[in-house]
């Protein structure tokens, strides 16, 4: 006995599943190139270091005015 013995002329390979697989593969790289932007812009945000740095270097320039 064989797993899913099916005859031959009841089976059709249909279009559906190549459009589909085609489809999502589109969406994939649509989504690739939108986060690749939108990480590019993210990069060009201030760190938490770099702002902690901001605010003491403030705080300093402050504090030595008086």
């Amino acid at each position: 006995m064989t797993w899913l013995q099916v005859d031959d002329s009841v089976v059709n390979a249909g279009w559906i599943p190549l459009v589909l697989v085609g489809v999502v593969a589109l969406v994939l790289v649509a989504i690739y190139f939108s986060m690749r932007h939108h990480i590019r812009i993210a990069n060009t945000f201030p760190t938490e270091a770099e702002l902690r740095a901001q605010r003491r270097a403030a705080k300093d320039a402050g504090e030595t005015k008086d």
